[in-house]
C-alpha cells in the first residue's frame, strides 16, 4: 500500500495540472463546436466508462510497477516507484486531457505557456520528491536510477496510447458524422 505522502505528491501534481488546464488557453475551434443539449447529461455513459478505463489501468500500471519493484528492489524503492508511475499517469492524462479530440502530440498542445509552466511545475516537483533528501525523510522516498525512472515512465505512457486510441476513434466518427450521405454537389449525373 501507497503512504500517506505519497497521495500528498500526486494531490499536489493534480492541483497544479487543474490550474495548468483551467486557465489554459481553450481548444483550437472550441467555440465553433455546437453547444451540448440541455438533455444531454455532461458525464455521458461512454466518458464513464472512459474514465473507469483510465482508473483501472492506472490501477494496473501502478500495481505492477510496485510488485516488481518489490520483487526486485525491496519496498522502498517500490513505494517510490509507485508513487512515480502514479504521478506521471496524472501527468501524462492531464496532459492528453487538454483536448477532447486533438493529439497531445499537435502544436497546440503545448504552445499554451500556462499548461507548460504547471506541467513543467509538476514534472519538476515530481523529480525533485525523489531527490533531495528532506524529501527522503519527510515522505519516505528514496532516489530512483535510470533504469528505474524508465520503468516508472513506460508503464505511465500507456495512457497516453489508450487515449490516442480513443481520440482517432473520436475523430474518425465525427468525421463519419459530418459527411453527406446523399450524392455530392456538383457531381455530374446521368
Amino acid at each position: 500500500m501507497l503512504p500517506l505522502q505519497t497521495l500528498w505528491v500526486s494531490f499536489t501534481m493534480l492541483s497544479i495540472q487543474s490550474v495548468g488546464l483551467g486557465y489554459s488557453k481553450p481548444a483550437a475551434g472550441l467555440m465553433d463546436r455546437p453547444p451540448l443539449p440541455p438533455s444531454r447529461p455532461i458525464l455521458t455513459r461512454a466518458l464513464i466508462v472512459w474514465l473507469a478505463a483510465v482508473g483501472l489501468l492506472m490501477a494496473v500500471g501502478t500495481m505492477s510497477a510496485i510488485s516488481w519493484a518489490d520483487q526486485a528492489h525491496g519496498l522502498a524503492i517500490a513505494r517510490t516507484m509507485g508513487m512515480v508511475t502514479f504521478a506521471l499517469f496524472i501527468l501524462f492524462f492531464s496532459i492528453e486531457s487538454k483536448d477532447e479530440l486533438d493529439s497531445a502530440f499537435s502544436v497546440g498542445t503545448f504552445s499554451d505557456k500556462t499548461f507548460v509552466i504547471t506541467s513543467s511545475g509538476s514534472f519538476i516537483l515530481l523529480i525533485l520528491s525523489t531527490v533531495l533528501g528532506i524529501f527522503h525523510t519527510v515522505m519516505k522516498t528514496v532516489s530512483l536510477d535510470g533504469q528505474q525512472w524508465l520503468i516508472c515512465i513506460a508503464v505511465a505512457l500507456s495512457i497516453v496510447v489508450a487515449a490516442e486510441i480513443r481520440k482517432a476513434v473520436l475523430r474518425q466518427t465525427a468525421a463519419k458524422a459530418i459527411q453527406p450521405t446523399g450524392p455530392r454537389t456538383g457531381a455530374i449525373t446521368s
